[in-house]
């Protein structure tokens, strides 16, 4: 076995004993800004871009807010990423958002496109481990 001193990855997730800050988190961000950006180059239109964030983006942020609470800080960046691919179809270009982000997390039957909020997804899936 090999010794080594904490945060130390185990399963793509760091093992600390602390609060998670933004740094510790840093790797998902890069994770999910490098997928966004594998996809830059395609043509598709919003309900393309809406597809490809639901089923995996959103997928990439399940398996860290089912572990940690989340700093607020790495789940403004997180949605940055999401709200700019969205809208755009790029992480680089800023665009004026055509409706509000909390107008997009809403379901389909309330008028919404359906994308969870990252914030509440995380504090959800945390409170199904206490139950």
């Amino acid at each position: 076995f090999r010794q080594d001193i904490l945060p130390i990855k185990y399963l793509g997730l760091s093992l600390i004993a602390t609060r998670m800050s933004k740094q510790d988190c840093a790797s998902s961000t890069e994770k999910i800004l490098a997928r966004a950006n594998s996809w830059v180059s395609k043509s598709l239109s919003y309900a393309g871009w809406l597809q490809l964030i639901k089923s995996t983006l959103s997928s990439m942020q399940v398996y860290w807010c089912s572990t940690f609470l989340l700093p607020i800080s790495l789940i403004k960046e997180c949605e940055r990423i999401v709200k700019r691919f969205l809208w755009t179809g790029s992480n680089n270009s800023v665009k004026q958002s055509l409706v509000k982000w909390a107008k997009v997390c809403t379901p389909y039957q309330e008028g919404g496109l359906g994308i969870k909020s990252m914030k509440i997804w995380n504090k959800a899936l945390l409170l199904k481990k206490v139950w």
